[in-house]
């Protein structure tokens, strides 16, 4: 037989997806030429396939068929070598043929490999078109559940459900993404699944068996593993079992899907904690860090999980859900941070001085492979450098609730209900044993709603909003004052003064629009988010008038960002309400009635227009929502007059 020589192919479907090309080659895709080596490195060039147009019968992959008015936007890769070919044709399958054909390319005509659709086969396999989203979910869940399988054989060997479902839960993140790109990208085939969910052990605490340190906080750590598996396997039952109550209250693509799931599910967890905890307990007593893998405590989390579980009460919940839930117009989101030692983790990141005496900063956060069993909740560590590399470093524990990949930083909005959010953020808080600290509120703008740069909202807007969120505290021997105004918390002065207040960003629910932004694809157009930064995490603050509040005052007024070093330093009008705020939290003064009217008067006209410059709400919401905020205001006011060195109303 003679020897395969290297080859130009020309990639037009999954395969433009660095991350499936990978998969399926082993090679990497590069975005500058440069960087391509020609054996492990490639970049690929744009290219056009003439007289071909391509089509989706299944709705999960992509064919090349023959048309004479057609043509097919893709990139030639290579030249490959020549092993590369019986790795392409095993991935293809029979509903491909392989062949050479002319690609249009910027230097002028050239011969690539294409794989264009079998019209035999496609005729025979696709009689009918199969285009509903929910086939397509189920029909990939069970290429997964036969990927886990095959993975279960190879590297457990037990044959029991409850393994197979542990390896689930460690690939938990892998799983996500498979059903993100099989959308995004027009497919995943089977060989990809495979490779994807079996060619890698298992994650393992290996790496820290022998550190002293690390045994110590064991305990810890797989107890937190233990409960978020919990959840996990519960949310699952739910999603499952309660599929068409969910598909009834479902807002649509733009949300994260598993919203509502994601509350009854911790609703349930959160009411059972008594049951939930001698249990958990049970399983770390049965089990040893030594001598067991972290898949025996996922599994025996999943057995935990199936005690646990029942039917009824989960329907109960998502009744409960279904007939609290509200209605809004403006999609929110949130992010939860959470840490033993507060805002120390931060100021001290080597735990010189201040140490976590639970999770040590959750510098092991990754050993316990918790970033793939948080992925339902987008847990990761923001050390306020970096949140979605890999490496062991001491920060918070935040929940990015609606992540759809941390390390891709896309995500969608969970609601536009401020009643779920509310809900949605004290059950989280309620569930995760660490201490609170920050929450962020996140508003998704439409076009009309762009934010101003360098519009910051009124003083006394400001004032409300901090007296509202932040309670005042005893300066000690000094006089009263505002925490967070007088901290580092969410405020820096060198080298230029800076508060982390609001921000504004752009917001991607995906990784492209033609699922190739590596190699210079056009990236999806993000959408404007405002996200204030300066509220605590509390369990006594009632969050729905807040984020009511927040939405009004955004839709009114369109505030940008407050404050970056350049607004201080160029923005006279800017620097002046920076300082007076700051003299406000150090010497706070009871609000007057002026001020009130001030903060609630944008509030009200802004929700007044929310939904196409009509009401997103009734009338009887949006006036309970502002009589809540006064009932704050006027419960601040009091409280300055109840601490000594406070001061009064006049």
């Amino acid at each position: 037989m003679a020897r395969q020589k290297p080859f130009q192919l020309f990639v037009y479907g999954t395969l433009m997806n660095p991350w499936v090309f990978r998969a399926v080659l082993g090679k990497r895709l590069v975005s500058v030429s440069h960087r391509a080596d020609g054996t492990e490195n490639f970049y690929p060039r744009r290219a056009i396939l003439n007289r071909y147009k391509k089509i989706s019968p299944d709705n999960t992959y992509q064919y090349a068929v023959p048309d004479e008015q057609g043509r097919i936007s893709g990139y030639v890769v290579g030249p490959l070598p020549s092993e590369c070919l019986s790795l392409l044709l095993r991935y293809e399958g029979d509903n491909y043929q392989r062949r050479t054909l002319a690609v249009h390319t910027g230097q002028g005509d050239e011969r690539a490999l294409v794989f264009v659709g079998n019209l035999a086969k496609l005729q025979h396999a696709f009689g009918y078109e199969f285009r509903d989203h929910f086939k397509q979910e189920v029909i990939l869940d069970e290429k997964i559940d036969a990927a886990l399988l095959v993975t279960e054989q190879q590297q457990l060997r037990t044959g029991e459900l409850q393994a197979r479902r542990a390896i689930a839960e460690l690939r938990g993140a892998t799983i996500r993404d498979l059903h993100r790109r099989h959308f995004e990208a027009g497919g995943i085939s089977d060989y990809a699944i495979r490779h994807l969910l079996g060619d890698t052990p298992l994650p393992n605490y290996g790496r820290i068996t022998g550190d002293a340190e690390a045994r110590a906080l064991s305990d810890n750590y797989l107890r937190f593993a233990i409960r978020q598996v919990i959840v996990n396997q519960i949310e699952d039952c739910i999603h499952h079992d309660c599929r068409y109550e969910l598909n009834r209250m479902d807002p649509g693509e733009m949300f994260y899907g598993r919203t509502f799931s994601l509350l009854a599910a911790l609703r349930m967890v959160n009411r059972a904690a008594g049951e939930v905890d001698a249990l958990v307990q049970q399983g770390l007593a049965t089990l040893h860090f030594e001598t067991n893998d972290l898949v025996d405590f996922v599994r025996q989390a999943v057995i935990i999980a199936e005690k646990l579980y029942d039917p009824a009460p989960a329907r109960a919940e998502v009744d409960f859900i279904a007939r609290h839930t509200g209605g809004g117009h403006t999609p929110l989101g949130a992010e939860l941070e959470f840490s033993d030692i507060g805002h120390g983790v931060i100021r001290d990141p080597q735990g010189a001085r201040l140490r976590d005496r639970r999770y040590d900063g959750f510098l092991y956060f990754y050993d316990f492979a918790l970033d793939a069993l948080t992925w339902k909740l987008g847990g990761h560590i923001d050390d306020h450098h970096d949140k979605a590399t890999p490496t062991p470093r001491r920060g918070f524990f935040e929940v990015a609730l609606g992540s759809l990949s941390v390390q891709a930083n896309i995500s969608k909005p969970v609601t536009s209900d401020p009643w779920t959010l509310n809900q949605l953020i004290h059950e989280t808080q309620r569930f995760y044993e660490v201490a609170p600290h920050s929450v962020h509120i996140s508003l998704q703008l439409r076009s009309h709603q762009r934010p101003v740069a360098d519009r910051p909202l009124p003083l006394a807007v400001l004032k409300c909003l901090f007296a509202i969120a932040c309670e005042p505290t005893d300066g000690g021997d000094g006089p009263v004052v505002i925490n967070r105004l007088v901290s580092d918390e969410i405020r820096q002065s060198q080298p230029h003064p800076t508060m982390m207040f609001s921000q504004i960003t752009e917001r991607h629910s995906r990784e492209s629009d033609d699922s190739h932004a590596l190699l210079g694809g056009r990236a999806q157009a993000g959408r404007y988010v405002q996200q204030f930064k300066f509220l605590r995490l509390s369990p006594q603050l009632n969050y729905e008038p807040i984020l009511v509040a927040l939405k009004g005052l955004q839709l009114h007024l369109r505030p940008g960002n407050f404050l970056v070093a350049d607004q201080y330093l160029q923005v006279q009008r800017i620097r002046r309400l920076y300082d007076d705020l700051l003299a406000w939290g150090a010497d706070p003064q009871p609000l007057s009635l002026a001020e009130i009217e001030a903060f609630l008067g944008p509030i009200y006209k802004g929700l007044m227009t929310e939904r196409r410059g009509k009401p997103a709400h009734s009338d009887a919401y949006i006036h309970w929502s502002l009589d809540q905020l006064r009932e704050m205001l006027e419960t601040f006011n009091a409280s300055l007059a109840k601490i000594p060195g406070g001061k009064t109303s006049d």
